[in-house]
């Protein structure tokens, strides 16, 4: 072997997490191809991702699975000043209280070239919360890192009969760095909440995901930094939050996951450590009008194998 994993066995590993990825996230995969419909050899044990010789990652589309048609379009690649592949996107829509969800999904990634395959299609509510649940595991335990929420008292002392009556408008992103066998690891959700004359309501989410069997976790994500602020634009406001999550161990979660094979697809990482980062803004326009948009990248230890998704939509709480 060229390259140590780590003093930690690959092998001790992959035997202590076979029960969790038989019992749990591995064992919800089908044989679905995915939106692309890939014919390129599985790499590892779960048929979630294939590597096609020309070094295209093909991922198992959560779309289809929930019977969602989508449009696929290709993004060119992207690096920001770290070298780092980013994804960036967004939307506006006209004053709207439709309960659809908007969602955007990575269907494939040249790691080469930055260059991305995206879906995306809406959703019904329904859809929406079964998407949602297909990322997550009934065996392995998900953690909640931070939810804040504020409205200042200078705009909840602004209820006065004419804002009262005027028309609440909402709007949520959210956006995902989704793993190898379909787990969320890492999300930020930013909502904001304006009539015609203020603001009153923003909140933002983060969650990551820790991996347990037992009493041992092997793969913790935790957040190394974030911030948030609101801003008054033209004819509006926006509300922008940001988080920089980490991962020291995620290289080993995917060898014990996926075996030599997966170690592989990573490229023989000499470091288990992965970054993930969001930021995410939506703006609120005085005439109900909304836009939002991302700029989220990931970097480190296979992080190639993992794929971004983002949602949106009108209700949150």
């Amino acid at each position: 072997m060229k390259r140590a994993l780590s003093a930690f066995s690959v092998a001790a590993l992959a035997a202590c997490l076979a029960v969790g990825a038989g019992a749990g996230p591995a064992s919800a995969a089908t044989d679905d191809p995915g939106a692309n419909g890939s014919s390129a050899a599985a790499v590892g044990p779960s048929p979630n991702f294939t590597v096609s010789a020309d070094g295209w990652i093909q991922y198992q589309s959560l779309l289809t699975r929930v019977g969602a048609p989508a449009k696929v379009t290709l993004l060119k690649g992207q690096r920001n000043a770290a070298g780092a592949c980013t994804s960036s996107g967004g939307s506006d829509s006209g004053p709207t209280t439709s309960t659809a969800v908007a969602y955007t999904e990575e269907v494939a990634f040249n790691p080469q070239t930055c260059e991305s395959k995206v879906a995306t299609s809406t959703l019904s509510p329904a859809q929406a919360n079964q998407l949602q649940a297909l990322s997550s595991s009934s065996s392995l335990s998900g953690q909640s890192s931070e939810k804040a929420a504020t409205n200042t008292a200078a705009n909840a002392s602004a209820g006065n009969t004419a804002l009262a009556a005027s028309t609440v408008y909402s709007r949520w992103l959210r956006t995902d760095w989704i793993d190898p066998i379909n787990i969320t690891i890492s999300s930020q959700r930013a909502g904001l909440r304006w009539t015609s004359t203020a603001w009153s309501y923003w909140q933002y989410k983060r969650n990551s995901f820790k991996g347990c069997v037992g009493s041992v976790c092997l793969d913790k994500t935790y957040i190394v930094s974030g911030s948030n602020g609101i801003s008054t634009v033209t004819n509006g406001w926006r509300f922008n939050a940001k988080v920089h999550f980490r991962n020291t161990s995620f290289a080993l979660w995917v060898v014990g996951i996926l075996g030599a094979s997966g170690w592989a697809a990573c490229g023989f990482p000499t470091s288990s450590q992965a970054d993930f980062y969001h930021s995410d803004t939506v703006t609120g326009y005085k005439s109900g009008a909304a836009a939002w948009n991302w700029s989220d990248s990931k970097s480190g230890a296979c992080t190639n194998l993992v794929h971004h998704g983002s949602a949106t939509g009108t209700t949150f709480s």
